[in-house]
């Protein structure tokens, strides 16, 4: 691992605690290495651009875009599994009980 998934390592281990069973281990270690990789996708996104643009072709997306959405995915679904993420969660789309807001036109 580099510098950023080796960063993720340490915050990781700070909040999962000191009594680790090895499947989370395993869990946490792909998740450090998916954010590494969307880190390192970033970085190639900030020095090339998200569009490659070819003299008599149409513009198109640059193909680390695709990566980089990949490993965001990754590491949001392993920080989901390691019950770390903070990110958004399904809403329950129940219809509610009761009336209706009174509607005031």
């Amino acid at each position: 691992m580099g510098k950023v998934g080796k960063e993720t390592w340490r915050r990781v281990m700070a909040m999962l605690g000191d009594d680790i069973p090895e499947e989370r281990l395993d869990l946490a270690r792909m998740y450090c290495e998916a954010v590494e990789a969307a880190h390192e996708c970033a970085m190639i996104l900030k020095k090339e651009g998200r569009v490659i643009h070819q003299r008599g072709k149409p513009a198109k997306a640059h193909p680390t875009v695709r990566s980089h959405l990949h490993y965001q995915q990754q590491a949001a679904r392993w920080a989901q599994a390691l019950g770390i993420y903070a990110g958004a969660v399904s809403k329950d789309k129940k219809v509610p009980n009761g009336t209706s807001a009174s509607l005031d036109y």
